[in-house]
């Protein structure tokens, strides 16, 4: 989903949400970052108008994917962004572009998330029967609205997907590799209970390029709560990261889909 286009923009900025989020997540940031960054958010399985296709329950199962997702645009001038659990996709992507020797992204920026080394957080979530499971989950993220979890018909919906991205999180394991030769901005929310400074700081072991980090005020979701002081950092450090000579970019348009898949 592209909530703006912005043919002017330095750069492309693809997105990946936190677990149970849609690509919609990122909409708020497109006028924010209007001139820095053409904003798409990446719509994953069994969400907003993929509600038919079954969601991913393992992030390598994923990566490949994405990969043909990003690979026709990987001449043209971009960068990964991803919050929480998308904060990890980004950073394996950007090791599978690697790997396929496709142009990597001028830029990562990861956010709300600790350095792949560290282990999950317990207990493990996506285990636990549906009660305790909402318990857990609203008790550790604040993740689900009050005005969702009163109502049966919205938590059908949103459970599972949510369900199984937390299954990707907990079941991801890092396989050690060399660090990735492009800048990193990794950013932290300075009230999150998940992932602290030191974690979030760890995040400079995995690039030989720039590394920049940030502790930006509120929780886990300091991204939407703190949305200007997170997206004047981010518009910041693409500056500094983003060669002044951007090339021109392509229309996006992708292949077509069966119909009901997405």
């Amino acid at each position: 989903m592209c909530p703006r286009p912005d043919a002017s923009a330095a750069l492309r900025l693809w997105c990946l949400p936190f677990a149970g989020g849609g690509a919609a997540v990122w909409h708020p940031w497109a006028a924010r970052l209007a001139g820095a960054a053409e904003i798409i958010g990446v719509r994953l399985p069994g969400r907003e108008n993929r509600l038919s296709e079954a969601p991913f329950v393992r992030l390598m199962a994923l990566i490949p994917l994405l990969v043909e997702l990003i690979a026709p645009f990987a001449q043209e001038d971009y960068a990964l962004c991803g919050h929480s659990l998308g904060g990890l996709m980004v950073f394996e992507l950007a090791r599978a572009l690697r790997a396929r020797g496709l142009r990597l992204p001028h830029a990562l920026i990861i956010s709300g998330v600790r350095a792949p080394h560290h282990p999950p957080e317990l207990p493990l979530l996506h285990r636990l029967p549906q009660r305790e499971f909402i318990a857990h989950v609203e008790r550790r993220y604040g993740a689900i609205p009050a005005e969702i979890r009163d109502r049966p018909d919205f938590l059908d919906l949103l459970l599972p997907v949510l369900r199984a991205d937390l299954e990707v999180y907990e079941t991801y394991r890092y396989v050690p590799a060399l660090p990735l030769d492009l800048p990193i901005l990794a950013l932290g929310g300075d009230r999150d209970a998940n992932v602290s400074r030191e974690q979030v700081l760890d995040w400079c072991g995995y690039t030989t390029g720039q590394f920049e980090t940030a502790m930006i005020p509120g929780g886990h979701f300091f991204q939407q709560d703190s949305l200007i002081e997170t997206t004047d950092r981010v518009r910041d450090f693409l500056a500094r990261v983003v060669p002044v000579c951007a090339k021109p970019r392509h229309q996006l348009t992708f292949p077509a889909r069966p119909t009901g898949r997405w």
